[in-house]
Protein backbone atom coordinates (compact mmCIF):
# COMPACT_ATOMS: atom_id res chain seq x y z
CA UNK A 1 0.00 0.00 0.00
CA UNK A 2 1.16 3.54 -0.80
CA UNK A 3 -0.41 6.04 1.57
CA UNK A 4 -1.06 9.71 0.83
CA UNK A 5 -1.49 11.70 4.05
CA UNK A 6 -3.84 14.70 3.87
CA UNK A 7 -3.57 17.33 6.61
CA UNK A 8 -6.86 19.27 6.95
CA UNK A 9 -7.32 21.68 9.85
CA UNK A 10 -10.25 23.99 9.27
CA UNK A 11 -11.29 27.36 10.53
CA UNK A 12 -14.98 28.29 10.51
CA UNK A 13 -15.95 26.35 7.40
CA UNK A 14 -15.21 23.14 5.54
CA UNK A 15 -12.92 24.56 2.87
CA UNK A 16 -9.70 22.70 3.66
CA UNK A 17 -11.48 19.40 4.23
CA UNK A 18 -13.61 19.68 1.09
CA UNK A 19 -10.71 20.56 -1.22
CA UNK A 20 -8.66 17.62 0.05
CA UNK A 21 -11.67 15.32 -0.12
CA UNK A 22 -12.24 16.30 -3.74
CA UNK A 23 -8.62 15.53 -4.65
CA UNK A 24 -8.67 12.25 -2.69
CA UNK A 25 -11.79 11.09 -4.58
CA UNK A 26 -10.10 11.70 -7.90
CA UNK A 27 -6.87 10.11 -6.68
CA UNK A 28 -8.71 6.84 -5.99
CA UNK A 29 -10.08 6.86 -9.54
CA UNK A 30 -6.73 7.53 -11.16
CA UNK A 31 -4.42 5.24 -9.16
CA UNK A 32 -5.92 2.53 -6.97
CA UNK A 33 -2.51 1.81 -5.42
CA UNK A 34 -2.59 5.19 -3.66
CA UNK A 35 -4.55 5.14 -0.39
CA UNK A 36 -5.68 8.53 1.02
CA UNK A 37 -5.41 8.89 4.81
CA UNK A 38 -6.55 12.00 6.68
CA UNK A 39 -5.36 13.84 9.77
CA UNK A 40 -8.02 16.35 10.73
CA UNK A 41 -9.27 18.60 13.49
CA UNK A 42 -12.41 19.54 11.57
CA UNK A 43 -15.72 19.04 13.35
CA UNK A 44 -16.98 17.89 9.95
CA UNK A 45 -14.81 14.77 10.11
CA UNK A 46 -17.88 12.53 9.80
CA UNK A 47 -17.93 13.60 6.15
CA UNK A 48 -14.72 11.65 5.64
CA UNK A 49 -16.50 8.51 6.86
CA UNK A 50 -19.43 9.36 4.59
CA UNK A 51 -17.05 9.52 1.61
CA UNK A 52 -15.25 6.29 2.58
CA UNK A 53 -11.88 7.58 3.83
CA UNK A 54 -9.94 6.60 6.96
CA UNK A 55 -8.95 9.43 9.26
CA UNK A 56 -7.42 10.38 12.58
CA UNK A 57 -9.50 13.02 14.38
CA UNK A 58 -7.99 15.37 16.96
CA UNK A 59 -9.77 18.08 18.98
CA UNK A 60 -10.34 21.29 17.08
CA UNK A 61 -9.07 24.56 18.53
CA UNK A 62 -12.71 25.57 19.04
CA UNK A 63 -13.65 22.63 21.25
CA UNK A 64 -10.26 22.77 22.97
CA UNK A 65 -10.91 26.38 23.93
CA UNK A 66 -14.47 25.67 25.07
CA UNK A 67 -13.39 22.67 27.15
CA UNK A 68 -10.34 24.52 28.52
CA UNK A 69 -7.60 22.36 27.00
CA UNK A 70 -4.28 24.19 27.07
CA UNK A 71 -3.15 25.34 23.64
CA UNK A 72 0.40 24.19 24.35
CA UNK A 73 -0.78 20.67 25.19
CA UNK A 74 -2.99 20.60 22.10
CA UNK A 75 -0.08 21.57 19.86
CA UNK A 76 2.15 18.91 21.42
CA UNK A 77 -0.52 16.24 20.93
CA UNK A 78 -0.96 17.23 17.27
CA UNK A 79 2.78 16.89 16.70
CA UNK A 80 3.11 13.57 18.49
CA UNK A 81 0.10 12.01 16.75
CA UNK A 82 1.32 13.23 13.34
CA UNK A 83 4.78 11.80 13.98
CA UNK A 84 3.28 8.47 15.00
CA UNK A 85 1.07 8.35 11.90
CA UNK A 86 4.00 9.12 9.60
CA UNK A 87 6.29 6.58 11.27
CA UNK A 88 3.58 3.91 11.13
CA UNK A 89 2.28 4.36 7.59
CA UNK A 90 5.40 5.78 5.88
CA UNK A 91 3.32 7.78 3.38
CA UNK A 92 4.68 8.41 -0.11
CA UNK A 93 3.16 11.90 -0.09
CA UNK A 94 1.93 14.62 2.24
CA UNK A 95 -0.79 17.08 1.14
CA UNK A 96 -1.35 20.16 3.30
CA UNK A 97 -3.99 22.85 2.79
CA UNK A 98 -3.58 26.57 3.66
CA UNK A 99 -1.20 26.40 6.65
CA UNK A 100 2.30 25.36 5.54
CA UNK A 101 3.51 24.66 9.09
CA UNK A 102 0.15 23.48 10.38
CA UNK A 103 -2.31 25.45 12.46
CA UNK A 104 0.03 25.49 15.48
CA UNK A 105 3.41 24.76 13.85
CA UNK A 106 2.67 21.11 14.51
CA UNK A 107 3.85 20.01 11.05
CA UNK A 108 7.43 20.93 11.96
CA UNK A 109 7.67 17.54 13.64
CA UNK A 110 7.33 15.72 10.29
CA UNK A 111 8.34 18.13 7.51
CA UNK A 112 12.04 17.63 8.17
CA UNK A 113 11.96 13.85 8.50
CA UNK A 114 14.38 12.06 6.11
CA UNK A 115 11.67 10.20 4.19
CA UNK A 116 11.35 9.41 0.50
CA UNK A 117 8.07 11.25 0.11
CA UNK A 118 6.73 14.14 -1.94
CA UNK A 119 5.25 17.11 -0.15
CA UNK A 120 2.44 19.19 -1.71
CA UNK A 121 1.07 22.45 -0.38
CA UNK A 122 -2.40 23.66 -1.48
CA UNK A 123 -2.13 27.44 -1.53
CA UNK A 124 -5.59 28.95 -1.68
CA UNK A 125 -5.41 32.72 -2.07
CA UNK A 126 -4.91 34.30 1.35
CA UNK A 127 -4.77 37.67 3.00
CA UNK A 128 -2.18 38.70 5.55
CA UNK A 129 0.63 36.45 4.30
CA UNK A 130 3.84 37.74 5.83
CA UNK A 131 7.31 36.99 4.47
CA UNK A 132 7.86 34.18 6.98
CA UNK A 133 4.70 32.34 5.94
CA UNK A 134 5.62 32.72 2.28
CA UNK A 135 9.12 31.33 2.83
CA UNK A 136 7.90 28.33 4.85
CA UNK A 137 6.48 26.95 1.60
CA UNK A 138 10.10 25.99 0.84
CA UNK A 139 9.49 22.86 2.94
CA UNK A 140 7.35 21.58 0.07
CA UNK A 141 8.32 20.03 -3.25
CA UNK A 142 5.26 21.36 -5.06
CA UNK A 143 2.67 24.10 -4.57
CA UNK A 144 -0.87 23.73 -5.94
CA UNK A 145 -2.94 26.87 -6.49
CA UNK A 146 -6.64 25.82 -6.59
CA UNK A 147 -7.49 28.65 -8.96
CA UNK A 148 -7.55 29.42 -12.66
CA UNK A 149 -4.22 30.93 -13.61
CA UNK A 150 -4.19 34.70 -13.62
CA UNK A 151 -7.27 35.41 -11.49
CA UNK A 152 -5.26 35.99 -8.31
CA UNK A 153 -1.71 36.31 -7.04
CA UNK A 154 -0.06 33.43 -5.20
CA UNK A 155 3.07 34.61 -3.35
CA UNK A 156 5.68 31.85 -3.18
CA UNK A 157 9.44 31.66 -2.47
CA UNK A 158 11.62 32.64 -5.42
CA UNK A 159 13.12 29.15 -5.60
CA UNK A 160 9.66 27.58 -6.03
CA UNK A 161 8.49 29.37 -9.17
CA UNK A 162 8.89 26.24 -11.28
CA UNK A 163 7.05 24.15 -8.67
CA UNK A 164 3.76 26.11 -8.79
CA UNK A 165 0.85 24.32 -10.46
CA UNK A 166 -2.44 26.09 -11.22
CA UNK A 167 -5.08 23.36 -10.96
CA UNK A 168 -8.18 25.50 -11.64
CA UNK A 169 -11.02 25.62 -9.10
CA UNK A 170 -11.58 22.45 -7.06
CA UNK A 171 -15.11 21.10 -6.61
CA UNK A 172 -16.16 18.09 -4.53
CA UNK A 173 -18.44 16.79 -7.31
CA UNK A 174 -18.18 16.76 -11.08
CA UNK A 175 -21.11 18.01 -13.12
CA UNK A 176 -21.67 14.48 -14.46
CA UNK A 177 -22.25 13.21 -10.90
CA UNK A 178 -25.17 15.55 -10.20
CA UNK A 179 -28.83 14.61 -10.56
CA UNK A 180 -31.06 16.51 -12.94
CA UNK A 181 -32.85 19.68 -11.84
CA UNK A 182 -36.20 17.93 -12.23
CA UNK A 183 -35.23 14.96 -10.04
CA UNK A 184 -33.79 17.11 -7.25
CA UNK A 185 -36.80 19.43 -7.18
CA UNK A 186 -39.13 16.45 -7.13
CA UNK A 187 -37.27 15.01 -4.13
CA UNK A 188 -37.43 18.39 -2.37
CA UNK A 189 -41.12 18.83 -3.16
CA UNK A 190 -40.68 22.00 -5.23
CA UNK A 191 -43.31 22.83 -7.84
CA UNK A 192 -42.25 23.55 -11.41
CA UNK A 193 -43.41 27.18 -11.27
CA UNK A 194 -41.76 27.99 -7.93
CA UNK A 195 -38.48 29.93 -7.72
CA UNK A 196 -36.17 28.30 -5.20
CA UNK A 197 -34.00 30.83 -3.36
CA UNK A 198 -31.04 29.62 -1.30
CA UNK A 199 -30.05 31.75 1.71
CA UNK A 200 -26.78 30.47 3.15
CA UNK A 201 -24.36 32.56 5.19
CA UNK A 202 -22.12 29.79 6.44
CA UNK A 203 -21.80 28.18 9.85
CA UNK A 204 -22.67 31.11 12.07
CA UNK A 205 -19.24 31.12 13.64
CA UNK A 206 -18.83 34.90 13.61
CA UNK A 207 -20.57 37.76 15.40
CA UNK A 208 -22.55 39.17 12.44
CA UNK A 209 -24.12 36.10 10.85
CA UNK A 210 -27.16 35.95 13.15
CA UNK A 211 -28.04 39.59 12.50
CA UNK A 212 -27.45 39.16 8.76
CA UNK A 213 -29.86 36.22 8.63
CA UNK A 214 -32.50 38.17 10.57
CA UNK A 215 -32.25 41.18 8.24
CA UNK A 216 -32.48 39.05 5.11
CA UNK A 217 -35.44 36.98 6.27
CA UNK A 218 -37.33 40.02 7.57
CA UNK A 219 -36.89 41.92 4.31
CA UNK A 220 -37.90 39.04 2.05
CA UNK A 221 -40.82 37.77 4.13
CA UNK A 222 -42.23 41.27 4.62
CA UNK A 223 -42.35 41.76 0.85
CA UNK A 224 -45.52 39.81 0.18
CA UNK A 225 -45.87 41.19 -3.35
CA UNK A 226 -42.42 39.89 -4.28
CA UNK A 227 -43.10 36.49 -2.79
CA UNK A 228 -46.40 36.26 -4.62
CA UNK A 229 -45.21 37.65 -7.96
CA UNK A 230 -42.05 35.55 -8.20
CA UNK A 231 -43.41 32.54 -6.27
CA UNK A 232 -40.32 32.56 -4.06
CA UNK A 233 -39.65 29.57 -1.84
CA UNK A 234 -36.76 29.55 0.61
CA UNK A 235 -34.10 26.87 0.91
CA UNK A 236 -31.98 27.35 4.05
CA UNK A 237 -29.41 25.30 5.97
CA UNK A 238 -30.29 23.94 9.36
CA UNK A 239 -28.45 25.92 12.06
CA UNK A 240 -25.20 24.14 12.99
CA UNK A 241 -24.81 22.53 16.40
CA UNK A 242 -22.55 25.33 17.59
CA UNK A 243 -24.97 28.09 16.61
CA UNK A 244 -26.51 30.46 19.14
CA UNK A 245 -30.03 30.10 20.52
CA UNK A 246 -30.89 33.40 18.87
CA UNK A 247 -29.97 32.04 15.44
CA UNK A 248 -32.01 28.89 16.05
CA UNK A 249 -35.01 31.02 17.07
CA UNK A 250 -34.78 33.00 13.81
CA UNK A 251 -34.88 29.80 11.77
CA UNK A 252 -37.80 28.41 13.79
CA UNK A 253 -39.90 31.45 12.81
CA UNK A 254 -39.54 30.84 9.06
CA UNK A 255 -42.76 29.93 7.18
CA UNK A 256 -43.80 26.30 6.88
CA UNK A 257 -43.07 26.37 3.14
CA UNK A 258 -39.35 26.83 3.87
CA UNK A 259 -37.14 23.87 2.98
CA UNK A 260 -34.55 23.41 5.73
CA UNK A 261 -31.69 21.09 4.88
CA UNK A 262 -28.60 19.49 6.33
CA UNK A 263 -26.80 18.14 3.32
CA UNK A 264 -23.19 17.64 2.26
CA UNK A 265 -22.04 18.45 -0.28
CA UNK A 266 -24.35 21.37 -1.00
CA UNK A 267 -23.51 21.27 -4.71
CA UNK A 268 -25.71 18.16 -4.99
CA UNK A 269 -28.77 20.39 -4.42
CA UNK A 270 -27.67 23.34 -6.54
CA UNK A 271 -29.13 22.32 -9.92
CA UNK A 272 -32.56 22.75 -8.29
CA UNK A 273 -31.90 26.40 -7.39
CA UNK A 274 -33.07 29.49 -9.24
CA UNK A 275 -31.31 32.16 -7.17
CA UNK A 276 -29.09 32.46 -4.10
CA UNK A 277 -27.99 34.86 -1.38
CA UNK A 278 -24.74 33.51 -0.03
CA UNK A 279 -21.55 34.11 1.90
CA UNK A 280 -18.46 33.89 -0.25
CA UNK A 281 -16.40 30.98 1.04
CA UNK A 282 -14.25 29.18 -1.54
CA UNK A 283 -16.46 26.09 -1.92
CA UNK A 284 -19.91 27.65 -2.03
CA UNK A 285 -18.75 30.49 -4.28
CA UNK A 286 -17.27 28.16 -6.90
CA UNK A 287 -20.13 25.67 -6.66
CA UNK A 288 -22.81 28.32 -7.24
CA UNK A 289 -20.96 29.80 -10.20
CA UNK A 290 -20.20 26.38 -11.67
CA UNK A 291 -23.93 25.52 -11.51
CA UNK A 292 -24.75 28.97 -12.98
CA UNK A 293 -26.95 30.09 -10.10
CA UNK A 294 -27.53 33.90 -10.12
CA UNK A 295 -26.28 34.98 -6.70
CA UNK A 296 -25.96 37.97 -4.42
CA UNK A 297 -22.73 37.34 -2.54
CA UNK A 298 -22.30 38.79 0.95
CA UNK A 299 -18.60 38.50 1.83
CA UNK A 300 -17.82 37.74 5.46
CA UNK A 301 -14.75 39.09 7.26
CA UNK A 302 -12.17 36.34 7.73
CA UNK A 303 -8.59 36.31 8.98
CA UNK A 304 -7.09 34.66 5.90
CA UNK A 305 -9.86 34.15 3.36
CA UNK A 306 -10.42 37.19 1.11
CA UNK A 307 -14.16 36.79 0.58
CA UNK A 308 -14.53 40.43 -0.45
CA UNK A 309 -11.97 40.12 -3.24
CA UNK A 310 -13.61 36.92 -4.48
CA UNK A 311 -17.07 38.54 -4.62
CA UNK A 312 -15.68 41.65 -6.30
CA UNK A 313 -14.07 39.59 -9.09
CA UNK A 314 -17.37 37.90 -9.87
CA UNK A 315 -19.18 41.24 -9.81
CA UNK A 316 -16.64 42.84 -12.15
CA UNK A 317 -17.08 39.92 -14.56
CA UNK A 318 -20.88 40.44 -14.44
CA UNK A 319 -21.20 36.91 -13.10
CA UNK A 320 -22.78 37.89 -9.75
CA UNK A 321 -23.96 40.74 -7.53
CA UNK A 322 -22.57 41.51 -4.12
CA UNK A 323 -23.43 43.47 -1.00
CA UNK A 324 -21.36 44.34 2.02
CA UNK A 325 -22.89 43.35 5.33
CA UNK A 326 -23.74 46.93 6.27
CA UNK A 327 -25.70 47.34 3.01
CA UNK A 328 -28.17 44.49 3.54
CA UNK A 329 -30.88 46.54 5.20
CA UNK A 330 -30.84 49.37 2.64
CA UNK A 331 -29.95 47.61 -0.62
CA UNK A 332 -31.00 43.95 -0.51
CA UNK A 333 -34.46 44.21 -2.05
CA UNK A 334 -33.26 46.40 -4.91
CA UNK A 335 -30.40 43.98 -5.60
CA UNK A 336 -32.76 41.02 -5.42
CA UNK A 337 -34.97 42.55 -8.12
CA UNK A 338 -31.84 43.18 -10.21
CA UNK A 339 -30.87 39.54 -9.70
CA UNK A 340 -34.21 38.43 -11.15
CA UNK A 341 -33.86 40.77 -14.11
CA UNK A 342 -30.29 39.80 -14.99
CA UNK A 343 -30.61 36.01 -14.67
CA UNK A 344 -29.86 35.23 -18.32
CA UNK A 345 -26.97 37.69 -18.59
CA UNK A 346 -25.34 36.38 -15.42
CA UNK A 347 -25.66 32.77 -16.53
CA UNK A 348 -23.76 33.55 -19.71
CA UNK A 349 -21.01 35.38 -17.80
CA UNK A 350 -20.67 32.53 -15.30
CA UNK A 351 -19.98 30.03 -18.06
CA UNK A 352 -16.63 31.67 -18.83
CA UNK A 353 -15.74 32.96 -15.36
CA UNK A 354 -14.05 29.84 -13.95
CA UNK A 355 -12.69 26.43 -14.86
CA UNK A 356 -14.02 23.80 -12.44
CA UNK A 357 -11.88 20.75 -13.27
CA UNK A 358 -9.37 21.43 -10.50
CA UNK A 359 -9.85 18.21 -8.48
CA UNK A 360 -9.12 16.03 -11.49
CA UNK A 361 -6.11 18.13 -12.56
CA UNK A 362 -4.71 18.29 -9.03
CA UNK A 363 -5.01 14.50 -8.65
CA UNK A 364 -3.26 13.99 -11.99
CA UNK A 365 -0.48 16.29 -10.79
CA UNK A 366 -0.09 14.31 -7.58
CA UNK A 367 -0.03 10.96 -9.39
CA UNK A 368 2.51 12.16 -11.93
CA UNK A 369 4.94 13.48 -9.31
CA UNK A 370 4.44 10.73 -6.72
CA UNK A 371 5.19 8.09 -9.32
CA UNK A 372 8.04 9.98 -11.01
Amino acid sequence: MKYVLFYTVNGLGLGHLTRCLAIARQLKKQDSSLVPLFFTASEGSHLLYQEGFAYYKVPSKTIARDSKLLKRDLAISYSEILTSIVNTYRPVALVVDTFPLGSMNDLLSVLGLPLKWKKFFIHREQMNMDRNKIETQSFYDYIIAPHSQGITKIPIPANKKDSLFWSNEILIREKSELQSREDIRKNLGVAEDENLLLVNLGGGGDTTTTENYKQIFDLILNSSSLLRQKKIRLLVPKPPLNSTNKLKEIFLKLPASTISFSHFPLIELMPALDFAISATGYNTFNELLSCRIPTIFIPKARGYDDQYGRAKRAFDAKAALFLEENQIKTHLMKELQLLFDKKKEMSQSMSIFLQADGADRAAQFLCKNINA
